[in-house]
């Protein structure tokens, strides 16, 4: 559906624009849930949406939190969400946010809360940088307190961190998103059930390994908050921008002392942050009070100061905060008013906005209509059936491991008991693992499966384990190398769409990763079914001009569009999937108002993931039957890219990392990028 005021482009899920705030009147979110009517969106997550409400029965300004409409049919996540007003409900503190009633009634369930004026405490430390030693005690005492009563209700938050802490503007400091808080098991149950959730940035290497979860888990989360508030940074980060890299320092890697970021930090400041960090549960503090005991020795409390030396406009109010941070400009032409066409020559080498702009237009006639594409013959049609059903269905340890990671509470111990039960998938993941691609010069070989999962990240195992139990589709060696250059750009096509996902609100990461690896695979089945001599001839016709689709009609009778379809159906592979690899070329030939409402946003990433690998990928040789195909693009799809994808298009920051996955991903197909060993 369209935005009827800024044109803004959304899912039928989407309820209010997020550009102009507008209600959108196709939306499954309805303007008015029980007695409390919709005012305007907050924010919106992972879970759901949250709205500035009224409440009319009782004339009271509300926030209300909206479980997206298609976690309701999935049933994990329907539980967390109840879980969520269950857990949230028993708590009841000056310092967590109030739970005031919810609502699940006819395929709509929602939290009512409290209605907060204010800011997150992410965007108080994104403003201000490093806080005064009074500040971090004010914003400790709060956080801590909040936390201890949590704790004594037995309830460990586990996803503590800077965005669920939200400052008031009377001063109030409040704990919220409770969604993934669980009352608190035996470390027996904990060590059998191997959770491992929250964000990889704050979580406790117990948690990754999945061993333990209790009070000093949270207390390990709190102490990188208290190091971000004391050095503005994160004592862990990543040089290559994966949550692997992170999660492994997590769990070896010691951090670097805050007064060696920040000389203002305390030596006593400094002990308490390094002992919250301790690898070991047992050597950090017992509970919230002993911490509190510690805090209270540093000093005075003082109100937080929203000054900064910052290039940034001054804020009278933590709302005020956030509106103003809200509203900075995202750094592109088309937010700036500019035209979103204007020459190349304005246009920074080596960005988004740069690799979609260099890449060809379409033509005006498209040489193959996919909107009503002619039927295949009977004959053809006949002989693709035939060799689609003889190729095996996917082995069910697939299916068993989707289901882990579609779980809320999956981690690599999840993941590896599941692995450690095929051993040609642990052979390939301990590999590739301890390859160069993942490995430090002079490491050790990693023996076990759950540590190997977490230095490749449960994205990149997921990929890995992918192709691992992808079926022999025959035995043609001569093909090999372009088998294995499908997966190159199938796995490569699923990085950048789940890196450039992050950066939306309308799409999630590990759906576009998969949409990204399943868009090319009926080329697969082009491989498997078409002789040396078709062949031959459909790489002919792609190297002479012909676009690659209409090549593949000439010359085979169906494109790989319709043998991907069809393998589709006999992997029973999910029906969105289906549906997205009939429309994955649509941007190169039809406009944006052909493209079904519901999958424009992910077409249009994929579509630009293509843009940007063909950018990246400029100087290599190819050799596959595909080489000299590119993709191209009609200029009105540009708007995408803006809205409401919100892709950092003039970032060159995200295209250079881009580019470095690219390569580190090339290490792993040494045979067809021998000089990328």
């Amino acid at each position: 559906m369209q935005c009827p005021s800024c044109g803004t482009w959304y899912a039928d899920t989407q309820a209010f624009c997020l550009s102009c705030g507008d209600i959108l009147a196709k939306g499954n979110i309805p303007a008015k849930i029980g007695h409390y009517r919709l005012v305007r969106p907050i924010g919106q997550g992972g879970m759901g949406m949250v709205f500035h409400a009224f409440d009319e029965e009782l004339e009271r300004d509300v926030a209300l939190k909206v479980l997206h409409q298609h976690l309701i049919e999935d049933p994990k996540q329907l539980e967390r969400f109840r879980r969520e007003a269950r857990t949230h409900g028993q708590l009841s503190h000056t310092n967590i946010i109030r739970l005031l009633d919810s609502h699940d009634h006819k395929n709509t369930i929602a939290l009512i809360m409290e209605l907060i004026e204010g800011c997150t405490l992410k965007e108080f430390t994104k403003y201000r940088g490093p806080l005064e030693p009074g500040e971090i005690i004010t914003l400790s005492r709060g956080i801590l307190s909040g936390l201890q009563m949590a704790h004594q209700q037995n309830v460990t938050h586990r996803d503590l961190k800077l965005s669920n802490v939200l400052l008031e503007d009377g001063g109030g400091i409040k704990l919220m998103d409770f969604g993934l808080a669980k009352s608190r098991q035996s470390k027996d149950e904990i060590t059998a059930s191997g959770i491992a959730i929250g964000s990889y940035y704050y979580m406790a290497p117990e948690q990754i390994v999945g061993n333990t979860i209790d009070a000093r888990t949270d207390l390990y989360a709190f102490g990188i908050m208290l190091y971000r508030m004391a050095t503005g940074t994160l004592p862990f980060t990543s040089s290559s921008g994966g949550e692997f890299e992170i999660m492994e320092k997590q769990v070896s890697h010691q951090p670097t002392p805050p007064e060696s970021i920040n000389p203002e930090v305390s030596n006593r400041l400094s002990g308490i942050i390094m002992n919250l960090l301790e690898k070991d549960p047992e050597n950090r503090p017992a509970d919230c009070g002993a911490v509190l005991e510690m805090i209270n020795q540093l000093g005075d409390p003082t109100p937080l100061s929203l000054k900064t030396t910052k290039e940034l406009p001054q804020a009278s109010s933590f709302s005020e905060l956030h509106e103003q941070l809200q509203k900075k400009p995202v750094q592109n032409r088309a937010d700036a008013g500019e035209s979103a066409n204007s020459s190349q020559e304005d246009v920074i080498p080596g960005t988004l906005l740069w690799a979609f702009q260099v890449a060809a237009e379409a033509p005006e006639t498209p040489p193959l209509d996919l909107r009503s594409p002619p039927p295949i013959n009977a004959e053809v049609l006949k002989r693709l059936k035939s060799a689609i059903s003889d190729i095996p269905p996917l082995p069910e340890i697939w299916h068993r491991i989707q289901a882990i990671l579609n779980a809320p509470d999956a981690s690599p111990s999840d993941l590896a008991a599941e692995v450690e039960q095929d051993a040609v998938i642990t052979a390939r993941v301990l590999k590739v693992c301890n390859s160069a691609a993942y490995a430090a010069p002079g490491a050790k070989s990693v023996t076990s499966v759950a540590l190997a999962l977490t230095r490749l990240g449960m994205d990149r195992a997921h990929d890995l384990i992918l192709q691992t139990v992808i079926p022999n589709f025959g035995d043609k060696e001569e093909f090999d190398s372009e088998v294995h250059r499908i997966w190159f750009h199938s796995q490569a096509i699923s990085l950048i769409a789940r890196t450039l996902a992050g950066y939306s609100h309308v799409l999630e990461g590990r759906a576009a990763g998969l949409f990204g690896m399943f868009h090319d695979i009926g080329k697969l089945v082009i491989l498997h079914l078409g002789g040396d001599e078709k062949l031959g001839e459909l790489r002919g016709a792609i190297a002479s001009g012909t676009p690659p689709l209409k090549a593949e009609w000439d010359v085979l009778g169906y494109t790989h569009i319709d043998a991907g379809m069809m393998l589709g159906l006999h992997w029973q592979l999910p029906r969105t999937i289906h549906r997205f690899i009939y429309y994955h070329h649509h941007p190169e030939w039809h406009e944006p108002d052909t493209w079904p409402s519901d999958m424009q946003a992910v077409i249009m990433l994929v579509q630009i993931s293509h843009l940007v690998l063909e950018a990246i990928c400029e100087e290599d040789e190819h050799q596959d039957v595909w080489s000299s195909g590119k993709r191209s693009h009609i200029p009105e799809t540009e708007s995408f890219l803006h809205k409401p994808l919100q892709l950092p298009m003039t970032d060159s920051g995200v295209y250079s990392q881009l580019s470095q996955d690219i390569a580190h991903l090339k290490f792993n197909f040494s045979d067809i990028f021998p000089l990328e060993k």
